[in-house]
C-alpha cells in the first residue's frame, strides 16, 4: 500500500489525480489525526500512465534518475569535505592532547552569540508548537533572517567550514536533517513544552530539518512533536 504523499511523489500525481482513485483508510483516531489514505500500486500506475502517457512516465523517471545521481554526487563531495575537516581538526594536536583538543573545539566553537542564538531558536520552536484541529500535535517551523555562512556553520557544529563545503546544496539551499539535541545544544528534557489546560506534554522530535539560503541569509528550521498525557487524576467529594 502507498500513502498519498508517496503516491504524489513516486507516481507524478496530484491531489486531484488521486480524487477518483480507490483507497483504503489506515490508522487515525482521537489525538493522532485522520486516517491515512493508502493506494494500490497497480491503480497508481494506471492513473499515472493515463495522465502522462507511457513515454511521458519514462521521461519523468529518467529525469528523476539524473536528479538523484546529481544529488548523490553532491552528497559524496560533502562527505569528502567533512572527512577533510575532521582530519584537519584531529591533526591540530598530537598524542593524548588530540582527544582533548577535539572536545574543546566542539565546545569552544560556541561563542556567546551562538549560545544565545541556540537558546532563542529553541524558544521560538516551543512558541510554534501546538495542535491540529484533530487534536494531534502540529508540525512547527521557524524562520530567522540575517544568518551568515559562518554563523550557520557554527550552529551546525562545523565552525571552521565557513565556505560550507561539507554541506549538500540543493538549488539555492543547503538542507540537512539534524539531531534536535545537537542543534539546540541541550538535554532532551529541555525539548518539551507542557500544555496544562490540555493536560499533555509535547516533545520536540529527535530530528529537525534545517534549511539555509546563503543568497538571502535566511535560516529555516522545521520539525514535529510527540505527545503524551500528563494528567493527574483527583477524587472529589
Amino acid at each position: 500500500m502507498v500513502s498519498s504523499k508517496e503516491a504524489k511523489k513516486e507516481y507524478f500525481l496530484t491531489a486531484d489525480d488521486l480524487a477518483n482513485v480507490r483507497y483504503e483508510p489506515i490508522g487515525g483516531g482521537i489525538g493522532i489525526g485522520p486516517p491515512t489514505k493508502c493506494y494500490l500500486h497497480e491503480h497508481l500506475v494506471e492513473t499515472s500512465v493515463r495522465k502522462h502517457g507511457r513515454a511521458g512516465v519514462v521521461k519523468k523517471l529518467e529525469a528523476r534518475r539524473k536528479r538523484e545521481e546529481k544529488k548523490r554526487m553532491k552528497e559524496e563531495q560533502a562527505e569528502q569535505a567533512r572527512k577533510r575537516l575532521k582530519t584537519i581538526t584531529n591533526t591540530s594536536a598530537d598524542g593524548a592532547a588530540a582527544a582533548t583538543s577535539t572536545t574543546k573545539t566542539a565546545s569552544a566553537s560556541d561563542t556567546q552569540e551562538i549560545k544565545n542564538l541556540r537558546k532563542g531558536l529553541l524558544k521560538m520552536a516551543k512558541e510554534n508548537m501546538g495542535f491540529q484541529m484533530s487534536g494531534a500535535p502540529k508540525n512547527w517551523k521557524i524562520e530567522v533572517p540575517g544568518i551568515s555562512k559562518a554563523t550557520f556553520a557554527a550552529l551546525m557544529g562545523r565552525p571552521t567550514d565557513v565556505d560550507l563545503e561539507s554541506f549538500v546544496k540543493n538549488g539555492a539551499y543547503y538542507k540537512e536533517k539534524y539531531e534536535a539535541s545537537k542543534l539546540f545544544r541541550t538535554e532532551e528534557a529541555q525539548l518539551t513544552k507542557d500544555f496544562n489546560r490540555e493536560c499533555v506534554t509535547q516533545n520536540i522530535g529527535p530530528y529537525v530539518s534545517v534549511s539555509y539560503k546563503p543568497s538571502t541569509m535566511e535560516l529555516s528550521i522545521s520539525g514535529y512533536a510527540e505527545m503524551y498525557a500528563t494528567m493527574s487524576y483527583r477524587l472529589f467529594g
